[in-house]
């Protein structure tokens, strides 16, 4: 559906992160006729609410859902949060109305080659970084997506013919494009880890979500796989695509470290693209993503000087294992992001030669707690736990392996209170003081992005 006039559509889920509300704006301004609604209040819905109180043909079903809302519609958008086997969006299928989200309305209406990243961790970096890249090349291209701050129709009316849009998607995202068989022009897959068990069955089908990403490209398409991942490596005999790998372990056809060198090999010759000591960001993890973003770089053709001159600059994104600088005598690290154990062991991995004080805890993705705690009992000189379902599974496997208790205090109501332990119990001796929470933050926050902007508050 391209043309959206008179046409009756209902917005399932406006949300409080903008891309329902820039879905919102552009179908208004399509003059669609609307039907929002969502299990928020208006209360709890007024942020994104007071940025439509100018517009006044909008109907609303807020605090709850109606099945009436779901029978005569011409298009119904699901966005974030809104399960698929949702009740409501069973009526919608009974009745044959067409069901997408975002990116399959992008991925429709955007008539040219889209630029596709996911993996469980590392996504927004590799998006982030390879979209600066490609301004080199391509000025003013755009970077949207799972994005927090760039929903993809806030930028679709900006991008221009010869963009290659970098769209960062997630699994959800993957879910939708499934359904219409589509896929990337050039896909990346940064890497397959156990997360969002509390939305998928098992992690067979969370693992079948990022393969969407390739699974439908053509041969005239590029897959761009992590050959470290054992699951993104089985992905490259899953597509039709042109596969080309990244790794920092062996070499492989696309981009690898030889004797701390970066070398891009595309079969027909092999040349070094810059030193691994150009790289600024911390972590190996870090590294993974940076060889992920050179090989889809060196697809599109960016020169070498370009490539390196970007990812020399490169000094991270907000939020992820971002340096804040010295507070007393501790270097400090925003890591809110990290929501899964295998970002805060990549965080915990990044830093060496002092003592950690980890801030941690939060709410269970279904996921697996035991080799983050072996990495506390190496590294961690004392634990702040906030309180949540997954800081109980974390104490569990701490026990597990008499991880000492006076090293630890657990079930922090709030984040003030744990900032001011984690100075009481830091000690003099110079240290790191790290908040990584290793799981989500809805049992305290809005999301992952408010607990940063929450932290970075506390340490001014």
């Amino acid at each position: 559906m391209n043309n959206f006039k008179d046409k009756k559509i209902l917005v399932m889920g406006l949300g409080l992160h903008g891309g329902g509300l820039a879905i919102v704006k552009y179908l208004l301004k399509n003059k669609a006729k609307l039907t929002i609604t969502d299990l928020k209040n208006v209360k709890e819905l007024k942020p994104s609410l007071g940025k439509l109180a100018k517009y006044k043909n909008i109907k609303y079903t807020l605090g709850k859902h109606d099945f009436k809302d779901f029978k005569n519609q011409d298009l119904i958008i699901q966005n974030p949060g809104v399960p698929s086997n949702s009740k409501y969006l069973k009526i919608a299928h009974k009745n044959n109305i067409p069901l997408v989200n975002e990116a399959v309305m992008f991925f429709g209406l955007y008539p040219g080659k889209i630029i596709g990243i996911t993996g469980t961790r590392g996504k927004s970096t590799t998006a982030t970084l390879l979209n600066k890249i490609l301004k080199k090349k391509i000025k003013g291209n755009i970077l949207a997506g799972n994005i927090a701050t760039v929903p993809m129709f806030s930028i679709i009316d900006k991008i221009k013919n010869n963009s290659l849009p970098v769209i960062e998607l997630s699994s959800w995202h993957l879910e939708g494009l499934d359904k219409y068989n589509r896929s990337p022009h050039l896909a990346v897959i940064t890497n397959v880890f156990k997360d969002h068990l509390n939305r998928y069955n098992n992690f067979k089908e969370y693992q079948e979500t990022k393969l969407v990403n390739i699974k439908y490209q053509k041969s005239t398409d590029f897959a761009v796989l992590n050959a470290d991942n054992k699951i993104t490596l089985s992905f490259s005999k899953k597509t039709k695509a042109k596969v080309y790998l990244f790794s920092i372990k062996k070499k492989v056809r696309g981009v690898y470290i030889k004797d701390n060198n970066i070398y891009y090999n595309d079969k027909n010759k092999i040349v070094k693209i810059m030193s691994r000591w150009d790289i600024k960001l911390l972590g190996e993890h870090n590294l993974v993503n940076i060889l992920a973003a050179i090989t889809a770089a060196k697809i599109l053709r960016v020169s070498n000087k370009d490539i390196k001159k970007i990812i020399s600059n490169f000094k991270g994104l907000d939020y992820r294992l971002q340096y804040k600088g010295k507070l007393n005598n501790f270097e400090v690290f925003n890591d809110a992001t990290s929501s899964s154990p295998e970002a805060t062991i990549a965080a915990l991995n990044s830093l060496n030669n002092k003592p950690i004080i980890l801030i941690s805890g939060g709410e269970d993705k279904e996921l697996d707690y035991s080799k983050l705690a072996k990495k506390i009992k190496q590294k961690v000189k004392f634990l702040l736990l906030l309180s949540g379902t997954g800081s109980k599974k974390l104490i569990r496997e701490l026990n597990k392996i008499n991880y000492p208790s006076y090293k630890m205090i657990t079930n922090i109501n709030n984040l003030k209170q744990a900032y001011k332990l984690s100075l009481k119990h830091g000690g003099g001796e110079d240290s790191y003081l790290l908040f990584s929470p290793a799981a989500t933050s809805f049992n305290m926050f809005v999301n992952e992005f408010e607990r940063a902007k929450k932290f970075n508050e506390l340490i001014k």
